[in-house]
């Protein structure tokens, strides 16, 4: 990933405290929370405040250069968007693997709310559940 051409394709600025976050978020496949990845980012620019990478994150998230899931126990996760375009996620809750699905429950729910005179603006799907691994192996606990 380009940090910098990414940033400005986006219309942000490019600031160290930016390109830290990208960088440690480009080096892992796996979503990170934001603590997690402050630690990380002191790692790579010493200096850095929380504050700084929890407001970046959301600017970030905004300009759908990071995706985020909120954990259903608190604590939101981030990591780099890889895919194009609109799309949820299942998580497991044994291992707290991600899987992209690749459809929208909204288009389902859409035409419901608009019989009721409810028009959406926005939404979040994180649907919770355990992954074949996980439920293989609580099974074979039984």
């Amino acid at each position: 990933m380009d940090i910098d051409r990414e940033l400005k394709k986006r219309q942000l600025k490019v600031t160290p405290q930016r390109q830290a976050i990208l960088k440690v978020l480009s080096q892992s496949d796996a979503f990170i929370n934001a603590q997690n990845l402050y630690t990380k980012v002191l790692e790579v620019l010493p200096g850095t405040n929380f504050s700084t990478v929890y407001r970046n994150l959301d600017t970030l998230v905004s300009k759908d250069l990071l995706c985020r899931i909120s954990r259903e126990n608190g604590g939101d996760l981030y990591k780099i968007r890889s895919e194009e375009g609109h799309h949820h996620h299942v998580i497991c809750k044994g291992c707290g693997a991600t899987i992209v699905i690749e459809f929208c429950p909204m288009d389902t729910i859409r035409e419901k709310l608009e019989d009721v005179g409810f028009v959406p603006t926005d939404h979040r799907f994180e649907i919770y559940g355990y992954c074949k691994k996980c439920k293989d192996k609580s099974m074979g606990n039984i």
